[in-house]
């Protein structure tokens, strides 16, 4: 797992998936922007936070193939319960991604 710094989670997001790169600068400078507007660090935070939990989710191909067929599930469920079990574990790696990036 990289550092959680801007520099190291862009170099790695290119590395993982290349078309996410092209949002993770956008979203960059949304953060930048809002941080200076609003004198407060938080923004940048955020933004480093959800690039952190993009890198432990994707870094692993077994990994990043799950939360992409969990997400499609989700999206064709045809029950309540079908949804709900495919956003459990979702919920799950998510929990495994935020431990990962507490645990640098």
């Amino acid at each position: 797992m990289p550092p959680v710094s801007e520099a190291a989670l862009r170099a790695a997001v290119m590395r993982l998936d290349p078309a996410s790169g092209v949002e993770f600068d956008r979203e960059f400078h949304a953060a930048w922007e809002q941080a200076l507007q609003q004198d407060s660090t938080v923004p940048m935070h955020t933004f480093l936070r959800r690039w952190a939990v993009f890198v432990s989710l994707h870094r692993y191909p077994g990994r990043s193939a799950r939360v992409r067929e969990l997400e499609r599930l989700v999206g064709a469920a045809s029950s309540l319960e079908e949804a709900r079990a495919a956003a459990d574990e979702v919920g799950r790696l998510l929990a495994a991604a935020e431990s990962e990036i507490a645990g640098r």
